[in-house]
């Protein structure tokens, strides 16, 4: 997780845009927009695939997490997990085997999916909105592990990120990015924009390291390769 605090970003942030005590509480409402652009980055580093400008692709290991469903008999789904943007992987966890993925198009195509005849234990799962149906349906209660890549709630308080504490730096300069660019300071939206482009950069691929096999670790270098 994180080091700092969400109180200690906004401060930092606060600092890095310029300390315009305006933005403490801005609108009718009164709402701190130091703390409403953190959130935003935060959640934009954490549910995008990659960062625009970036031919890098974004992971976060500590974003992936799992939970368990039970089914019911002659239902043919189990809800997704909450704040879920993704499902990897869905187990079998009562019988022990993966369940294999198909697309929404052929889930819908089985003629069986409402024959009670043909129930019994899924083996193929697909995600439709806030449920996730599996073929065959159920015919009993089982216990399904669900695997996906969650997206975190906002930040508050002394609350700190879910990520890595090496993303704090950068989480605050993309927020600060945001801010320059709604207060239409464009030339200084600009120039945070490379700074914030290049600590990314040398970020981002942090956690790839642990998915390079041992052909690639090991092989022979690119340069004696034709």
């Amino acid at each position: 997780m994180g080091s700092l605090s969400f109180d200690s970003m906004t401060e930092l942030l606060k600092f890095r845009a310029g300390n315009n005590a305006a933005l403490d509480s801005a609108m009718a409402s009164g709402t701190n927009l130091y703390q409403t652009w953190l959130n935003q980055a935060y959640r934009q580093l954490c549910s995008q695939d990659y960062i625009l400008g970036l031919k890098k692709r974004l992971y976060f290991p500590q974003l992936m997490t799992s939970s368990t469903a039970s089914t019911v008999d002659g239902q043919a789904y189990v809800s997704t997990p909450s704040g879920a943007l993704y499902i990897t992987e869905v187990f079998d966890t009562t019988n022990g085997k993966k369940l294999s993925h198909v697309t929404w198009k052929q889930y819908i195509e089985y003629t069986d999916r409402t024959t009670a005849s043909s129930e019994g234990d899924p083996s193929e799962w697909t995600r439709s909105g806030s449920r996730i149906y599996l073929h065959p349906t159920p015919d009993a209660a089982m216990t399904m592990t669900i695997y996906y890549k969650k997206l975190p709630s906002d930040l508050s308080g002394t609350l700190t990120t879910d990520i890595g504490a090496e993303w704090d730096d950068v989480i605050i300069e993309l927020a600060a990015y945001k801010c320059f660019t709604w207060t239409h300071e464009y030339d200084k939206a600009k120039f945070v924009k490379e700074s914030f482009l290049e600590m990314a950069a040398g970020t981002a691929d942090i956690y790839w390291n642990e998915n390079k096999d041992r052909e690639d670790a090991f092989g022979p270098s690119s340069a004696y390769l034709g």
